[in-house]
């Protein structure tokens, strides 16, 4: 992976972000709430160094009962903060339109994976393009809801 994004550029993802929030809380889920064709949800995790909650808008997938997000970042060369968050602390909370509930997140690996990820290019084209704008392998996370 190549360096990280400029601090200029994480203030900008980071006033676009809240922003993109904003107007997914206002609405319900209603606006903002779709990318890639793809539906969004709002995943909030603990900061890995921090320990301050982050909420980042993701494009997610449904399978079965469970959430399936990619850390794809549109293709750069490295994994976004709210993933790199999931790793070293798998509890969060998502919110879809006016539900919100906690989850635990699992990386998938291997096969299973390649598998997942594949049904993310089926729904959107764009991710053929992640894949080949980054030399990272783009992690699939699964996000199954506590309590069921």
């Amino acid at each position: 992976m190549t360096t990280r994004p400029s601090r200029n550029l994480n203030r900008f993802f980071s006033f676009g972000n809240k922003v993109h929030n904003s107007l997914y809380r206002m609405s319900s889920g209603k606006f903002a709430n779709k990318a890639a064709n793809l539906p969004i949800l709002l995943i909030t995790t603990i900061g890995r160094q921090s320990g301050k909650l982050y909420t980042n808008p993701v494009v997610y997938l449904k399978e079965g009962e469970d959430y399936l997000v990619s850390a794809s970042a549109g293709g750069m060369d490295w994994h976004p903060d709210w993933y790199l968050n999931l790793v070293k602390r798998p509890n969060a909370k998502i919110e879809i339109g006016e539900s919100i509930f906690e989850v635990k997140a699992t990386v998938v690996e291997g096969d299973e994976r390649n598998k997942l990820y594949g049904k993310f290019i089926a729904a959107s084209s764009n991710f053929i393009k992640y894949e080949k704008n980054t030399s990272r392998v783009i992690p699939v996370i699964r996000l199954v809801r506590k309590g069921k």
